[in-house]
């Protein structure tokens, strides 16, 4: 999380601020504010700040061209805007080069709304108390306000923060939320600020660790029903927020009922470059009907305390996961109940590079999918470097039903069952009868079902419905 101050002026205390621990600082160019910095800023002083804190300079309806000027001279990059500025500026200014940060003064919880306006203009959004003054009232607003935030854009928070924050900002776990901005709780006089008190803040903020979460980091549900069950599993996939978005709960109950032995949950993404048309079908109404990332883990949550022994997979592309934060996403992933994530188009060297260790330090294996053209070499890496399963795609194509596999699928499953590998695997993508669940079990060590249980889902009045039927058709008992 990143902490902004803002309302430094130069001639106080600004090196000791920046020395503080901060990752940036904003100097307020309001000449009604009492903490107008202009009179003492000069053209060297951004050159005094360590080059890991960014300066921000803060205007209030200021011309497009003034705010070029303000760039030009001092070597400003990023723009915190606190006033009624348009997007259309704000997005004038970006194709200038420019770090567009714009303020939303929130009173009443329709104001959040404000922020849809800037969608796809600005570069963050900062949400702050509505006042006259354009900021540094020392007030907050509701914060459960943030609830009803859904754009992609993130922010930061602002308004009132002070020192006793520390724990409800830590509970956080907005997907969006890109840091705080502080000013007036950390002041002794306008501009000047409390420096030992910002430095216990930040060094409380920025060291929060596992211990303090009430997570099991050591219990794995995936890992345990792979060491005590090697035969015949079966994981089951569904998007979650199909058929409607609040129907997760009950099709995990549902599925857990039959004895399913993995449940995949499937995250919709607007480009699903694996999935064929049914999963694509059921992504989009997923999507429409307002299922989040963040909404699926907190439905997953509430899950878990009904079902709290059957492995839970999340399956989704990088966008989401990205947009949500990495480490966010696998502490929240954790604390969800979650016990493996698939990833279909992350590369094995980013994986290595990037995620690996997140998925270590939360014990959260990365399951990594092989297909007909993997090569034995890059099957042997993901076998030593990954943990959990091993997905088989069944054919170099996107998901989809079959009535059975062909030579060429049965000569890669054999080829495959000639490695002796380390890791069980399971067979994906066409597996949809009897036929083709038992030639998956005969292969490997188990069958995923996904095109399949999203038609029955469609088509069948309910939930336990639908999983009745999957069973029928696989004659698993």
């Amino acid at each position: 999380m990143k902490i902004k101050v803002c309302g430094i002026k130069p001639d106080a205390n600004m090196k000791d601020v920046a020395n503080s621990g901060v990752n940036m600082m904003g100097f307020i160019f309001h000449s009604l504010s009492p903490r107008f910095c202009g009179n003492q800023f000069g053209p060297f002083t951004l050159g005094s700040i360590p080059e890991n804190v960014c300066p921000v300079a803060v205007t209030v309806n200021w011309s497009e061209a003034a705010i070029l000027d303000l760039a030009s001279r001092y070597g400003f990059k990023y723009f915190q805007l606190h006033g009624e500025e348009s997007p259309q500026m704000c997005d004038a200014l970006r194709r200038q080069g420019l770090k567009i940060i714009k303020s939303i003064g929130i009173k009443e919880r329709k104001d959040i709304r404000k922020a849809d306006r800037y969608a796809g203009n600005v570069d963050y959004l900062l949400f702050d108390t509505k006042s006259v003054n354009h900021g540094g009232t020392g007030k907050k607003f509701n914060w459960e306000f943030l609830n009803d935030y859904n754009l992609s854009e993130h922010f930061f928070l602002s308004g009132g923060i002070d020192s006793d924050d520390v724990e409800i900002i830590r509970s956080l776990s907005h997907p969006c939320l890109e840091g705080i901005d502080i000013n007036s709780g950390f002041e002794i006089t306008p501009g000047v600020k409390d420096v030992d008190k910002l430095k216990d803040f930040i060094f409380r903020i920025k060291h929060s660790s596992l211990e303090d979460t009430p997570i099991d980091i050591k219990k794995n549900r995936l890992k345990e029903l792979l060491k005590n069950k090697r035969d015949n599993l079966l994981a089951v996939y569904f998007t979650v927020g199909f058929p409607n978005r609040d129907s997760t709960v009950e099709i995990i109950d549902a599925l857990c009922f039959q004895n399913v032995d993995i449940i995949e949950v499937g995250i919709p993404f607007s480009d699903p470059m694996a999935d064929g048309v049914v999963i694509q079908h059921s992504g989009n109404i997923a999507l429409n009907n307002g299922m989040t990332l963040s909404l699926l883990l907190k439905q997953v949550k509430e899950a878990r305390k009904r079902n709290p022994d059957t492995p839970f997979v999340a399956m989704g592309y990088l966008n989401p996961i990205m947009q949500m934060g990495k480490e966010n996403f696998f502490r929240r992933a954790k604390e969800s109940g979650i016990d493996g994530v698939i990833i279909p188009d992350l590369p094995f060297d980013i994986y290595m590079k990037e995620y690996k260790e997140l998925s270590d330090r939360y014990n959260i294996p990365v399951i990594m999918l092989i297909t007909p053209a993997t090569s034995d070499h890059r099957i042997r890496l993901i076998d030593r470097h990954c943990d959990g399963f091993i997905y088989m795609v069944s054919t170099a194509s996107t998901t989809g039903a079959r009535d059975k596999f062909d030579y060429n699928a049965l000569s890669y499953f054999e080829r495959i069952n000639s490695m002796n590998l380390h890791h069980p695997r399971l067979i994906g993508f066409g597996v949809s009868n009897q036929s083709t669940y038992d030639d998956a079990c005969r292969y490997s060590n188990g069958a995923i079902i996904g095109s399949q249980f999203i038609k029955l889902l469609e088509s069948e009045p309910t939930p336990q419905k639908a999983a009745e039927a999957l069973m029928k058709k696989i004659h698993r008992k």
